[in-house]
């Protein structure tokens, strides 16, 4: 970064704009930039920093009495506190890596009384923590948020079991309690059975469904006290990967906090879209359940969440959106007899605003096809009603080549593999990111295992498959320029489509059934299938890219233009530009992974 670039980086930053241009020049030069891991503490009571720290990038927790109270993110500074001072009750602790600009005591001490100004700004701040002035970006909202208890947000009722008890006769207490998790009881010791480990116990590994469901439990539980801060349950959720947590009060389970409500909560403080969808008793109502979803994506990037999260929420009210039509649109005799998937992104849980739809029907066998052709024509058309615009490749239930049967499924499966022509690889490739979200969930796990099963051992079908991957060229040039066209880069192709295709053909080839890139680069990390510093820098470039990406359309939306996959370089700051440029190279260093790994030299 160019010092001319650093001076319009602080000068973008409350209370730095209020410096003379002879002061702000004698800032940046005062400043270094530093690097520090995760879980690094900069500041407490029995250390006291030399140091103003300006973040550039990652997050950084305050915490008093191990309590965790603030958290300083992209173009906070903290701590002036200790420096005016020589003195703190609080600790700083990174939570997220951390890149930051330094500033040393006395450089800062010189500004406060060279400025009036800025050193009002800063004592003000002393005199009145709860108005967190440096956090000039935290608004109202997002300062409640910082200070919500649990207990504030919903809490679903909990279902618990003995250990004894038959598994469908929990499950059926589960549905009556409107719950999404059952609590096993074994001997004083609480355990969890979910969704996922039933499919894994019941649909993979034969267990009886009507033993007792005890053996199956996952324990021990994770959880809450009732009055802990909703951040730290936020922290909670990301650190462990998890769903929901278990909310206790004296020791006693009270309740269970989903991730849905916590980051709609986080979203917008009312957290009603959720319930909206779930109550709505018309298609007029859901559809003004969505009509809010544009803000809530708005609100979260603004506070700096990462765009993983983002995608997954959105995802998920996406779901409960399609579940609910489907439910309104298709009688009941015969809704339980097909099942409704979504692919491409939104299978993924990558896709955040209405694009494209990439939806289809797997029917039963030995139920007439032609059944549903009215229902999913009306199905697909009040989804364009929704904002979700029609997929210009027809990839849609309203198409009878993505509404029929199971048998015919597995006949078109059977041809992709085996003699694959035309689109077959994108088809497969798209059906393979398929994730149920109404009807019966079994049919689609069956195609999926024909799939998995349909590539073993096939090393020159998945070499094929994977060199999707290389179709478009990274835009950076021999020294790192970025390569533009009218000052514009598709980001999708230079570098997000490269990752998802090339992920998502490691995840085939060893049998990874999750479908969020994301977490299938996690497994392959696990599965010690890529190096675990390469994933990780490629994780950061994924998200780099999403969140570019995601930050623009935020504008095209702004100026009501329809958003694509581009991004405007002349919108990015000196920092973002080497992010991105960053972000290539890592791309580049992953498409020469590729060729290895698949061989790819060696096919056509």
């Amino acid at each position: 970064m160019s010092l001319h670039d650093q001076e319009a980086f602080l000068k973008s930053i409350h209370p730095f704009e209020l410096l003379k241009p002879r002061e702000l020049t004698k800032a940046v030069n005062s400043m270094d930039i530093a690097y520090y891991k995760k879980d690094t503490v900069l500041i407490s009571p029995d250390s006291i920093s030399d140091f103003l720290y300006l973040i550039i990038k990652g997050e950084v927790g305050e915490y008093h009495n191990d309590e965790l109270i603030k958290v300083y993110n992209n173009s906070n500074t903290f701590d002036a506190d200790s420096l005016i001072y020589d003195k703190t009750e609080y600790t700083f602790k990174v939570l997220e890596e951390l890149i930051c600009f330094e500033m040393k005591k006395e450089d800062f001490k010189s500004l406060l009384e060279s400025n009036t100004e800025f050193k009002n700004f800063y004592i003000k701040d002393l005199a009145n923590r709860i108005q967190s002035a440096k956090q000039k970006e935290y608004t109202t909202q997002m300062s409640g948020f910082m200070i919500a208890r649990v207990s504030d947000s919903y809490l679903h009722d909990p279902c618990i079991v003995d250990a004894k008890r038959p598994i469908m006769e929990a499950l059926s207490e589960m549905e009556e309690l409107k719950t999404n998790c059952i609590l096993v009881e074994d001997n004083g010791t609480l355990g969890i059975v979910t969704d996922s480990i039933l499919r894994k116990h019941i649909l993979y590994n034969n267990y009886d469904k009507y033993g007792p469901i005890g053996p199956i439990a996952l324990s021990p539980i994770i959880t809450i006290e009732h009055n802990d801060f909703l951040f730290n349950a936020l922290l909670s959720f990301t650190k462990n990967s998890i769903k929901r947590i278990v909310v206790t009060k004296d020791d006693k389970v009270i309740g269970i906090l989903e991730q849905l409500d916590l980051l709609s909560y986080f979203a917008n403080h009312t957290y009603l879209v959720a319930v909206q969808i779930k109550k709505a008793t018309s298609i007029e109502e859901l559809k003004l359940a969505s009509a809010d979803f544009i803000n809530i994506i708005k609100k979260l990037h603004a506070k700096g969440t990462k765009v993983e999260y983002i995608a997954k929420l959105i995802s998920e009210l996406n779901e409960k959106i399609y579940e609910k039509l489907y439910e309104m649109i298709v009688p009941q005799e015969l809704a339980s007899k097909a099942c409704l998937v979504v692919m491409g992104s939104e299978g993924r849980k990558e896709q955040m605003l209405k694009t494209d739809q990439d939806n289809a029907l797997i029917i039963e066998d030995g139920v007439d096809a032609t059944e549903f052709t009215l229902y999913m024509e009306k199905f697909t058309k009040t989804l364009i009603d929704f904002g979700f615009p029609p997929c210009d490749g027809n990839i849609m239930v309203s198409n009878e080549y993505w509404r029929k049967n199971s048998e015919s499924y597995k006949g078109e499966i059977a041809r992709w593999l085996e003699a694959p022509s035309g689109d077959d690889y994108m088809h497969l490739a798209i059906f393979f990111d398929a994730m149920s979200v109404a009807g019966n969930h079994e049919l689609l796990l069956e195609l999926k295992d024909m799939i998995f099963n349909g590539v073993k051992d096939r090393s020159v079908f998945m070499a094929n498959f994977a060199k999707a991957a290389l179709l478009f060229e990274t835009p950076i040039g021999m020294f790192t320029n970025l390569i533009a066209k009218n000052n514009h880069i598709d980001v999708k192709k230079g570098g997000i489509f490269p990752i998802v295709q090339g992920i998502r053909s490691m995840s085939l080839e060893n049998g990874i059934h999750i479908t969020n890139t994301n977490s299938r680069m996690r497994e392959l990390k696990k599965l010690k299938l890529i190096e675990e510093g390469f994933c990780d820098a490629l994780e950061e470039a994924f998200d780099t890219l999403l969140n570019l990406r995601l930050q623009e359309r935020l504008r095209y939306f702004e100026h009501e233009e329809d958003p694509d996959n581009r991004i405007d370089i002349k919108n990015l700051n000196q920092l973002e530009l080497d992010l991105l440029k960053d972000s290539f190279k890592i791309v580049n260093k992953f498409k020469d992974f590729l060729k290895h790994h698949f061989k790819l030299n060696m096919v056509q």
